[in-house]
């Protein structure tokens, strides 16, 4: 007899008898994976093992499993995602579920909300039912732990058609749920569901867009390339305006306040945004979290009922509620998307207060560019969450790069190109070489649609989300404002970044495996190679004059214009074939020179002017910071007169002005900011390139194309005429100034009376009025920054 009472003796014991668990762990989990795939395909199962019925422990066991409890993860990755990161945000997804599934055809069985669940269809006293039944809800709760693990590609290839598009379907109209509370968060209606979100409308219009469609695996290239081809036209989407809309920065005006009547927050119309108005009590970020995680639970967004979902909603809600400092962060992305400038400062309040929030699987400016909207909010968003990290692991300056080594600027580079090119990801970094969205296409940067557009909820319900390429417009002046208006910010402050920070977009590598020399460039390169593909894949109307502001608003921050990269232009351009090394140290106006003069006489002649403009810019810059030495006098003729004639002298000691006395350095001396650190001057004593500078603001800031056929630029600002005159030394000969249409600015292009350098105002830079900005229709007014160059400076 076997005396001892010892667990570890009885074990032994058994295994001195050969004997063995009726039913081993391993054989029950290979039991539960075939009734997972049996329940998955609607058929009903029943678990024999040695000629014995074993449905009790069975059902055991997978109670057992779905008591593990899961951590939920943010949803905003910080690692690279294969194709997709379904709540939204993520490294380059955004208000989408990147695969295609297509939906099935009518006689393919019944739609994703009509299939009959498996747990419904069957008695409750029958064996077989029991087991299905449990079986199916321990999938459930499996995909909830892929879904939370963020393994979402395995989470779909998991499913079959219909469950993907049930899930992708959940999925989006929750982010579409999130998006739009977070952009009417204070105003308008309180609560959104599925009926005020129009959800029905849009998943029928994406079931009669696929109505006949052959079924198509998960990421499948060839069900995409047959959507590619297709125009918006062909599913009746309504194209989205091309005119632009613009804001306008102004002084805020004083007045006495008049009480005006409760807002009657219960009749807002939400299809109505007329009819909206404040909220008497706007909560705070935390509210909007909790709302959040209500509506998980409630499943009221959604036209999927909990039932006929894929995957256990209640183990994710039930996971956002155990881990609230996860589910603000995801608020906090939500609230950058949508642009509320209310709850990103409420946020920023918050860190700044300490609250431990950890913003490394964020990147909270990359997401604020990928988002940009220069029609309503410009750089607001942007200044809130730069004021909101000045130190710290959470500081602009550990934040800058993200884990794809892209800098901020880089992402402001890719905002460029994805709202006015035909570029694919993969052209701009080999690492999104599965993407075929750019994050953040949803929201066109000068106002023409939004995520919760009309037009983009039908594009995206066609099974095609990628913005058609006669949708886009030219690089024009609202998205150049915002541009410069954000590098201003960000490059302003004494806690921003270097602005020489090497740049992590077209990087490349020496194809020769004895070299392999990493190719990675400077920010002014990146900027080179940007107006390249400008110039080569841009819209109708292109004239590269968004690219001369960038670079004018770089150069006076301070990006250095001599340093040099390792660059092949080969690898650039996808045609490295060459058995030696390819790959030559270019500082960015030599990188100019290096493109193939055959790729620029394709070029329509306006972009051909304004690249011809970028090149002598550059030139120079360069010669400010590292000056050719002055030529010796010309050789007296034997009348006495110089062989040249007295306008080349003239010019000439303009461009060499040593009346100060001062050696040639930069920054070089302004009068205007000899004691504001935030401010120098990177121009040098060349005139040109201060009032060139000053010139462009002028002409963001007074005009637009108000009606189709109307110019890009100004009568008041002639390319043309900017070229020839750098050219040839003279003073710039445009309107703006001939006539004397500004008023005075400094060395560094700043105007004498500016509060901001980063943001001028229209009376702080015109002589006097002439911007045709009139239709308020499609202007949003903006609070001018109020003395925020105080904090600028290191010893506020």
């Amino acid at each position: 007899m076997l005396r001892s009472d010892s667990e570890t003796q009885y074990k032994r014991q058994f295994g001195i008898w050969s004997l063995k668990r009726a039913l081993s762990t391993t054989k029950k989990e290979k039991i539960t994976a075939a009734l997972e795939t049996r329940a998955q395909q609607g058929k009903l199962s029943v678990a024999r093992h040695q000629g014995k019925v074993e449905i009790q422990k069975i059902r055991r066991y997978m109670k057992e499993q779905t008591r593990r409890d899961i951590s939920i993860r943010t949803s905003i990755s910080s690692e690279p995602v294969d194709v997709e990161n379904l709540f939204g945000h993520a490294l380059q997804c955004g208000n989408r579920v990147d695969i295609q599934v297509a939906t099935p055809s009518s006689n393919s069985g019944p739609s994703p909300r009509d299939r009959p669940s498996p747990g419904d269809a069957l008695s409750p006293n029958n064996e077989r039912s029991a087991l299905t039944v449990a079986a199916t809800e321990n999938l459930k709760i499996r995909r909830a732990h892929l879904f939370a693990q963020k393994h979402h590609t395995d989470l779909l290839r998991g499913m079959n058609l219909q469950e993907q598009s049930t899930t992708t379907d959940w999925l989006n109209q929750f982010w579409q749920y999130s998006f739009i509370t977070a952009r009417t968060w204070g105003r308008g209606p309180r609560v959104w569901n599925a009926s005020s979100l129009r959800f029905n409308e849009f998943s029928k219009a994406r079931i009669e867009s696929h109505s006949g469609t052959p079924a198509m695996a998960v990421n499948s290239s060839e069900q995409h390339s047959s959507h590619e081809g297709k125009s918006p036209n062909s599913f009746n989407i309504e194209e989205p305006s091309p005119l632009c809309r613009w804001s306008i920065h102004i002084h805020e005006i004083g007045y006495d306040r008049v009480v005006s009547p409760e807002p009657a927050e219960d009749m807002a119309n939400p299809d109505d945004e007329n009819s909206w108005r404040p909220w008497a009590e706007v909560g705070t970020i935390h509210d909007f979290a909790q709302r959040l995680q209500e509506n998980l639970e409630s499943n009221d967004f959604s036209t999927v009922e909990i039932r006929d979902l894929p995957l256990s909603s209640g183990q994710i809600a039930r996971a956002a509620k155990r881990s609230p400092e996860q589910l603000m962060e995801d608020a906090f992305g939500f609230s950058i998307m949508a642009r509320n400038r209310d709850l990103v400062s409420d946020m920023m309040d918050g860190i700044d207060g300490g609250a431990h929030f950890s913003l490394h699987d964020l990147y909270p400016l990359h997401l604020a560019s990928s988002y940009l909207d220069g029609s309503k909010t410009c750089c607001g968003v942007f200044n809130d969450i730069v004021e909101g990290m000045p130190s710290g692991e959470a500081s602009v300056r550990k934040l800058y790069t993200n884990h794809l080594n892209h800098t901020v600027l880089d992402n402001l580079m890719i905002a460029i190109l994805k709202g006015h090119t035909s570029c694919t990801p993969v052209m701009v970094d080999e690492a999104f070489k599965k993407e075929r969205l750019f994050a953040g296409e949803e929201v066109d940067i000068c106002g023409r649609w939004d995520a919760d557009s009309d037009c983009i909820r039908h594009l995206h319900a066609s099974g095609n989300p990628t913005i058609p390429q006669n949708w886009k417009h030219m690089f024009c002046h609202t998205s150049a404002q915002a541009i410069t208006h954000c590098i201003g910010t960000l490059f302003s402050p004494h806690w921003g970044p270097d602005i020489n920070t090497s740049s992590g977009l077209f990087l490349k590598r020496c194809h020769k495996e004895e070299c392999g020399l990493k190719l990675q460039l400077k920010p002014l390169h990146t900027l080179v190679v940007t107006t390249v593909y400008l110039a080569q894949l841009g819209s109708d109307g292109e004239n590269l004059f968004g690219m001369i502001a960038c670079l004018l608003c770089l150069l006076g921050k301070g990006a250095n214009p001599l340093l040099k990269a390792n660059v092949s232009l080969n690898a650039l351009l996808n045609n490295d074939d060459s058995p030696k090394c390819s790959h030559f140290e270019l500082d960015p106006l030599e990188l100019t020179q290096k493109v193939p003069q055959k790729l620029i006489s394709e070029w329509p002649q306006e972009r051909i002017t304004g690249w011809r403009t970028f090149c002598a810019i550059l030139k120079l810059s360069q010669n400010e910071w590292n000056p050719p030495p002055r030529p010796e006098p010309p050789a007296m003729a034997p009348n006495g007169n110089n062989e040249e004639d007295e306008d080349r002298d003239e010019d000439m000691d303009e461009d060499y002005d040593n009346d100060s006395g001062e050696e040639n350095c930069i920054p070089a001396y302004c009068c205007d900011h000899d004691t504001t650190p935030y401010q120098q001057n990177f121009f040098g004593k060349n005139k040109s390139l201060a009032t060139l500078w000053a010139a462009v603001q002028t002409e963001l800031l007074t005009y637009r194309r108000i009606a189709e056929g109307d110019p890009w630029i100004s009568a008041n600002f002639d390319m043309q005429s900017v070229f020839e005159s750098l050219e040839k030394g003279k003073e710039l000969s445009i309107r703006l100034v001939s006539e004397g249409m500004m008023k005075p600015f400094c060395s560094c292009g700043i105007f004498c009376n500016s509060e901001d350098p980063a943001c001028l105002r229209v009376e702080e830079a015109c002589a006097s009025y002439f911007s045709n900005l009139e239709d308020w229709s499609r202007t949003t007014y903006l609070h001018a920054f109020e003395e925020r160059t105080s904090i600028w400076d290191p010893d506020f």
